[in-house]
């Protein structure tokens, strides 16, 4: 199961789609160990946990998480002690602009959508409060009203013996969540709502969370929060910190939350961790040492994010300096490592090859390039020129440095001691901006 043409590639190299046991086809022939133990830990914390234990899980966007998850939920011990109630905040809210009321109620629908599918009782008087959901989404936010006429995609829910609860639940969820994924007046409106009566949600949660259990009777609800690692600098402090109390409240549901980079960075960090739970970071795959060389460990890595590429197309379908230069600028990030594999293949396809070769990675790389050096500033070059001096940020940890790093403008390693590098991508313009900068030139940032 190979890419064996440049137009496989990109049907192989898909770096929206992360990788899971559920299809073994594509487990046994794309995935890659890569040595880190941080889900090995996570494993093992839940598996000692008493009900209501939460993690936090974060690293740099495209480094593996989502499939490092969901190798986690598909790990026997796990399987066989909890039952799995998963959502991708990124299939239902704007993870750019989100808030913990809306991640209430997606959490409260991804519960019900949970206990449909495993033919699960859910109390009458659960029941009674989505009718007021629903009757407040449609007056407020104009969605059509589904309870009279019950059509094909209606779901229904058991409700207490007799209870009958009869939700048309599949075009109420798509509806609402169209709207708060693509309507800010939308999400005001339910924000204003609801935020004043967030402990209604939350005893909602837990009162959901309840039913499923006693439906379960061996086994613990885990819910996994997937896409928050998404959230931009500011939403993220708010939710996680400054609402963090609000998870904690949640004392009869384990979770696992994913976080940005920036938060575990953010000087807000330690709060989020004391009133939610502990953060494991996943690391970067480390290429080089901090003075740019390979090393026998490093080499290692090397093989790893080689190996991810081979085992997805046929060896002739890509030059060993080509796929040397992918590795080098991915600087240990998959998702970069994809998406140069197939701008690469299509810049082939159009100048008619059979193969990617070097120019054709060299023009990946360069409109790269220019993609990740568009937004920067003249303050952000100056940080960077800091870390590739320094190899760490100095000064405070404000709001633009938080930035680089949850833009993959500057990456951070971590082997004994954590340190930072400029993402390789932009290596190349950084003596151009040092001799501007020092010479006291006017500087005019090139795009």
């Amino acid at each position: 199961m190979k890419a064996a043409t440049l137009g496989d590639i990109i049907r192989y190299f898909n770096h929206q789609k992360p990788l899971t046991p559920a299809d073994k086809k594509e487990w046994e022939s794309f995935f890659i160990e890569t040595r880190r133990k941080e889900i090995s830990l996570i494993k093992a914390e839940f598996l000692k946990s008493t009900a209501g234990h939460k993690v936090l899980f974060g690293g740099h966007a495209g480094n593996g998480k989502s499939t490092e998850l969901n190798k986690f939920i598909h790990e026997p011990q796990i399987t066989d002690r909890f039952s799995i109630i998963k959502l991708d905040i990124q299939e239902m809210l704007n993870p750019y602009d989100i808030e913990i009321v809306e991640l209430l109620l997606a959490i409260c629908f991804q519960i019900l959508t949970f206990a449909e599918e495993n033919n699960l009782s859910i109390g009458k008087y659960i029941k009674d409060r989505f009718q007021k959901l629903e009757s407040f989404f449609h007056v407020e936010l104009k969605i059509e009203s589904t309870r009279v006429d019950k059509k094909v995609g209606e779901v229904g829910i058991k409700g207490e013996a007799g209870g009958g609860l009869k939700l048309p639940f599949l075009k109420l969820k798509a509806d609402f969540f169209t709207k708060m994924k693509g309507e800010a007046e939308s999400r005001r409106i339910v924000r204003d709502e609801y935020r004043p009566r967030l402990k209604e949600l939350i005893e909602l949660v837990k009162d959901l969370t309840a039913d499923v259990k006693c439906n379960l009777t061996e086994k613990e609800p885990l819910l996994i929060i997937d896409g928050l690692d998404r959230v931009s600098v500011k939403p993220a402090e708010k939710l996680f910190a400054e609402d963090g109390q609000n998870f904690a409240m949640i004392d009869n549901a384990s979770m696992l939350l994913t976080v940005p980079i920036s938060l575990i960075h953010s000087v807000k960090s330690p709060v989020a961790e004391s009133s939610i739970g502990k953060m494991h970071v996943l690391k970067n795959i480390r290429l080089l040492t901090q003075d740019k060389k390979r090393d026998r460990e490093t080499e290692k890595n090397w093989e790893i994010m080689k190996q991810a590429v081979l085992k997805r197309l046929e060896p002739r379908l890509i030059s060993e300096k080509a796929l040397e230069m992918a590795v080098y600028y991915s600087g240990g990030v998959f998702r970069t490592l994809i998406e140069l594999i197939v701008f690469a293949a299509l810049e082939s396809e159009v100048l008619k090859g059979t193969a990617i070769g070097e120019r054709d990675m060299e023009e990946a790389v360069k409109e790269f390039r220019i993609k990740k050096a568009r937004p920067l500033s003249r303050s952000h070059w100056e940080i960077l020129l800091e870390i590739d001096e320094q190899k760490k940020f100095i000064g405070e940890m404000d709001e633009t440095r938080l930035e680089l790093l949850a833009g993959l403008f500057a990456l951070e390693y971590i082997n004994g001691d954590e340190w930072y590098s400029v993402n390789p991508l932009l290596e190349s313009r950084l003596d151009e901006y040092r001799e501007l900068f020092g010479t006291g030139k006017k500087v005019i940032i090139k795009k």
